[in-house]
């Protein structure tokens, strides 16, 4: 078995990847929403959303190997929720009061939030300890 086989055995590591992927895909649409004007905090909100439906798939399909149903969605669903508000605090705090700018503060926020997250998703939607 090679080493990265035997690497993508561990949940975390399975979540960190596709979480990235998450991450770097929602990253690309959140600089495409704001260098079309969108504002800041309404382009985090629709890629929150999309955020969402992606990677409840990929968590349940890559990470914690359960199949996708509605209960389980709805759970994800809040962790998000929760996740959004604590995003768009952290964000606002990054941008308006630390000025970091826009994209750097949501680098840092998405960094933090990934975190909490798996904690999150592990214990409440596929109730792992």
């Amino acid at each position: 078995m090679s080493i990265i086989c035997k690497l993508l055995h561990y949940k975390a590591l399975r979540f960190l990847l596709t979480g990235g992927l998450n991450t770097v895909v929602c990253l690309g649409f959140f600089a495409i929403l704001i260098n079309y004007g969108v504002n800041y905090l309404l382009a985090s909100t629709i890629v929150f959303i999309f955020g969402i439906i992606e990677g409840y798939v990929l968590s349940s399909a890559l990470v914690f190997r359960h199949k996708i149903s509605f209960r389980p969605l709805l759970h994800y669903a809040v962790v998000y929720i929760i996740s959004y508000i604590v995003n768009i605090v952290l964000l606002y705090v990054c941008v308006e009061l630390v000025n970091l700018g826009k994209f750097n503060g949501q680098v840092i926020t998405s960094l933090l939030i990934a975190v909490m997250n798996y904690i999150l998703i592990k214990k409440l939607v596929f109730k792992i300890n």
